[in-house]
């Protein structure tokens, strides 16, 4: 080989290494923008499911009170007595507060997720603020929930929002007793770190938090298995907020079954003493029966699983003359009792504590394929619908309803 044919081949050598290095570092390049596209595409998927699941979730909390508000206002119309229109009165005005809170708590959220919120400092007295709450709280507990908070000896004055501060402890306590059937619900404030911060506390001796939920609670978006278990609305969301934007964190510590203490600390600026500086319990577990009927072991049976006292009590009033009703309160109970008392018919809620009741339904469908499921839900999507289905429900009725189509319903089952 000659010298100059020599040179050729090292020039074309080194040229085809040059086109090898600029294809390596486009196809790098083309690498990392598919991946930053893959990651922006994955992100804005998992936005538009937490949205949907927002939407299903906001749909469900928004429906419950509208059920109570839609039958009790029908049989109120349809009944004589004194005594029975004042109390459905009261029920109906309950959830009408339930859901004026629901909507202020969405509007709330919005305006301070985009800053609109100002947080407005002023000396506030902690143990006045405290006993304001306790008189808030003092018609809303029921007798068998105990409410007390720890006077401390000496007095604190804080600089902060006393009515934020304030709707962080309604939102707490509120959810502590969507979980407290009977117990106690303590909370109050400790001074630590030599009075460099404060921490606030509400605990609660109900039901407690499933582990795998725990780190989701405070989501804006919650998962729809956290919701099933425990219940959490935006009022969580809210109150993580509001404490972040004071300048301090909140956290949660629980044990399933015994209960759940939220604890939320924030700087302290202020004096002290002058100077600057969460089960039911068995007996609530057992089978509740209610008949009016003179023949009652002529009527058929129907197992109402429905965790919501005002979902139960409209169902009962509406069908306790025409058949022996059961009451579970969740999907525990609703399975025990169909094994120990086989009802004709099964009306049973989706979202319940312990277990839902899709899981409820697949494990009474095993043992009996034919008790006839009718699902009772405020999820009235379609894939909502499609889900009972699945899970062996062999009817749907979305809350709110009207209480002549549940009769109907009933009656194509097992009659009158």
């Amino acid at each position: 080989m000659s010298l100059d044919e020599k040179k050729i081949l090292e020039q074309k050598y080194s040229e085809t290494v040059q086109k090898l290095e600029i294809a390596n570092a486009q196809l790098k390049q083309a690498n990392q923008k598919l991946k930053e596209y893959e990651e922006k595409a994955a992100k804005a998927e998992k936005a538009s499911q937490m949205k949907s699941l927002f939407l299903a979730n906001m749909s469900h909390e928004i429906r419950t009170p509208l059920n109570a508000i839609e039958g009790f206002s029908r049989v109120m119309a349809e009944t004589d007595s004194q005594e029975e229109r004042l109390n459905y009165m009261e029920i109906i005005e309950s959830n009408n507060s339930r859901l004026l809170s629901l909507v202020n708590e969405i509007l709330d959220l919005s305006r301070v997720e985009s800053g609109e919120i100002v947080i407005k400092k002023n000396p506030t007295d902690l143990n006045m603020l405290m006993n304001s709450i306790k008189q808030l709280f003092k018609f809303r507990c029921p007798e068998t929930v105990i409410l007390n908070w720890k006077k401390p000896e000496l007095p604190a004055v804080m600089n902060t929002d006393e009515n934020r501060l304030t709707q962080v402890f309604s939102n707490l306590i509120s959810n502590a007793l969507k979980h407290t059937p009977r117990g106690t619900i303590s909370y109050g404030y400790r001074l630590i770190n030599n009075t460099e911060e404060i921490e606030f506390y509400v605990a609660d001796t109900g039901s407690g938090i499933d582990p795998k939920f725990i780190d989701h609670i405070f989501d804006t978006y919650a998962s729809k298995d956290a919701e099933q278990q425990r219940g959490f609305g935006l009022g969580l969301a809210l109150c993580r907020i509001i404490v972040e934007k004071m300048g301090g964190h909140i956290e949660v510590k629980s044990t399933l079954g015994e209960g759940s203490v939220f604890t939320f600390t924030m700087p302290f600026t202020g004096n002290v003493g002058g100077m600057s500086i969460s089960n039911r319990s068995a007996n609530n577990m057992r089978t509740l029966r209610v008949s009016n009927h003179p023949d009652q072991k002529a009527m058929k049976t129907i197992l109402v699983a429905e965790d919501e006292e005002s979902n139960f009590e409209l169902v009962r009033i509406v069908l306790q003359k025409r058949y022996n009703l059961l009451r579970a309160h969740n999907g525990i109970e609703a399975v025990t009792m169909y094994e120990e008392d086989k009802p004709d018919l099964i009306l049973m809620d989706i979202r319940m504590p312990e277990m839902d009741g899709l899981d409820a339904t697949r494990i009474i469908k095993e043992v009996n394929q034919d008790v006839p499921i009718i699902a009772l839900s405020a999820f009235a999507f379609p894939e909502n619908i499609r889900e009972a289905k699945a899970a062996g429900c062999n009817d749907f009725m979305a809350k709110p309803f009207k209480v002549e189509d549940l009769i109907e319903l009933i009656k194509h089952y097992i009659g009158s």
